[in-house]
């Protein structure tokens, strides 16, 4: 039976769409690591797994680890609206990303989009979200910082959390420990009479935890890598 031409990949590779934007991305606004792939748009980065570890290596090797890095093509202007399947219409995203952008015929309000993502902020309103759904206020979020971080708390959550595989591959990553375990076990101990009897009230002593930053900057961006051709 023909492939039904609606899901033929027909894209280009992920290492000519970096190398036809390398160069450009810089004009836009957005920086990016050559040696260490990531999200165009929010900067999400896959850990080491992709990155060129060594000084020093050839261009096809940093071409490779474009190609190996999970990220998706996405169009900025959608083929539903002419755009055509050509590096110059591409952009490397994550899943999340790529659901969440803008489709119009016009790049720059794609291009404004993505400027503005950011994974870290992203994740802190999953975390908000998180602390929302049990009631956690902002003058409660603080305190828990020292349950958290606490001995007891490490003891107490052993063996009751567990990592999530998202559904239908839509997150960014393929297993994680997602907002809602992390905030639901901390809450959940600090009602319980041991985590009374361990809670203090300390505040701004606990190493930093993740939902007391505040929002990071979206101008954030990386360095090009020293790795050039």
């Amino acid at each position: 039976m023909a492939q039904d031409s609606r899901f033929a990949d027909d894209l280009p590779f992920k290492s000519r769409i970096f190398d036809h934007w390398k160069d450009r991305l810089p004009a836009l606004g957005i920086l990016i690591d050559w040696g260490e792939p990531s999200c165009w748009a929010c900067r999400f980065h896959y850990g080491t797994k992709y990155d060129v570890k060594r000084a020093g290596v050839g261009w096809e090797q940093i071409l490779r680890g474009w190609d190996r890095i999970p990220l998706q093509r996405c169009h900025i202007v959608p083929r539903c609206l002419g755009g055509a399947n050509d590096p110059t219409n591409l952009f490397l995203m994550c899943r999340e990303c790529h659901d969440l952008a803008p489709n119009t015929s016009i790049p720059d309000i794609f291009f404004e989009w993505a400027r503005a993502q950011s994974s870290e902020a992203r994740e802190l309103s999953k975390i908000r979200a998180a602390l929302s759904a049990f009631g956690i206020d902002d003058a409660e979020a603080m305190e828990l910082e020292a349950v958290l971080f606490s001995k007891e708390f490490e003891i107490c959550k052993s063996g009751k959390l567990g990592l999530h595989r998202p559904q239908s591959n839509y997150a960014s990553i393929s297993y994680r420990l997602t907002p809602a375990t992390l905030v639901g076990l901390v809450v959940y101990y600090r009602r319980t009479t041991a985590g009374r009897d361990h809670f203090t009230h300390r505040r701004g002593n606990s190493p930093a935890c993740p939902w007391s930053r505040s929002r990071p900057s979206a101008g954030r961006r990386r360095r090009p890598s020293a790795s050039h051709r």
